[in-house]
């Protein structure tokens, strides 16, 4: 079992983790950090460039985990600090498992993941209120997030945002984060004694996953909902998401989008059709983070469908 350390943030939960990573960066002496890109920029080359970490910006344009693929390819045997959510560790981890990066290269901080808005409904917001939608963000944490109807719909049915396989995990959720958050590591090689506030109380941890299980049974709740109302025309089960697939001729906008297959897209037989263990093979590893259904043209409910059709392989796979 993980010991849990805290982070008091003294009101201002983002200023206190950026102050956290600065001092996980120097214990650790990275070369360099991946984060949500801003503005173009998704590389902090120093420390000192901490103000462009901003993990709880409820945006998500592209999954981070591509970025952190090619930056290390561009620096072989360096050692990088990634900023990811959830969804963007599942991924990474199974581009690592395909030998795109190599995992001990990499100290991933992972955040809870408290659900971020199509880009448009971001921006309307953003011009609406004048200003960042990062406090208002933090500031429902203790209740698992706000708006959730109004997010990407990958992070509606999402039963999995909390933070819980980085090297590091910052845990937000059910927490008064005003006052403090959680810390916990998997990497023996970080001493969080030194750069925490100490240990955090069983009552915060016990709270936490109170609230995870919550956020989670209402996301599956979601997802069966969904499914109910997609249209009959949508594929339903593994054949006639092939057959969908070819109704797209050689559009691919999912795939071209997707961290895993920018190192092991689904391959083509030689009557142009995707080979069907190929399409099986991902959408086992995928890692729900929804970029598929964002890039979609025909603007098909992708993240629902593709959970729906994994759970099916899941159940053949389990006879």
């Amino acid at each position: 079992m993980n010991t849990n350390w805290m982070i008091n943030t003294h009101g201002d939960p983002l200023g206190a983790l950026q102050k956290f990573v600065k001092a996980l960066w120097a214990q650790t002496d990275l070369e360099a950090m991946v984060v949500t890109p801003t503005d173009g920029k998704f590389v902090l080359e120093s420390p000192d460039e901490m103000e462009e970490l901003n993990p709880f910006r409820p945006l998500m344009k592209l999954n981070t985990a591509r970025l952190v693929v090619d930056t290390a390819k561009k620096r072989p045997g360096k050692r990088l600090g990634a900023m990811l959510r959830p969804c963007e560790l599942r991924a990474l981890n199974e581009m690592t498992a395909r030998g795109a990066v190599k995992r001990n290269d990499v100290l991933v901080i992972c955040t809870d993941c408290l659900g971020t808005f199509p880009a448009d409904e971001y921006e309307w917001r953003t011009e609406r209120s004048g200003k960042g939608l990062t406090k208002d963000t933090l500031q429902f944490a203790p209740q698992g997030g706000i708006s959730a109807y109004r997010y990407r719909p990958a992070c509606q049915m999402c039963d999995e945002p909390g933070a819980t396989e980085g090297d590091i995990n910052i845990g937000v959720f059910g927490l008064p984060v005003r006052q403090s958050m959680l810390v916990n590591a998997h990497n023996n090689n970080v001493d969080l004694q030194s750069i925490t506030d100490g240990l955090a109380t069983d009552d915060m941890a016990v709270r936490r996953e109170q609230t995870l299980a919550k956020i989670s049974d209402r996301h599956v709740r979601t997802r069966e909902r969904v499914l109910k109302t997609l249209d009959e025309n949508l594929p339903a089960d593994m054949q006639a998401l092939l057959l969908q697939f070819e109704s797209c001729g050689d559009c691919q906008a999912c795939m071209n989008v997707c961290p895993i297959c920018e190192v092991d897209q689904p391959r083509k037989d030689t009557d142009g059709k995707l080979v069907r263990e190929d399409v099986v093979n991902w959408l086992l590893s995928c890692a729900g983070c929804g970029m598929c259904e964002q890039s979609c043209p025909q603007h098909q409910p992708l993240s629902a469908v593709f959970s729906h059709i994994r759970e099916q392989i899941e159940a053949e796979l389990t006879l």
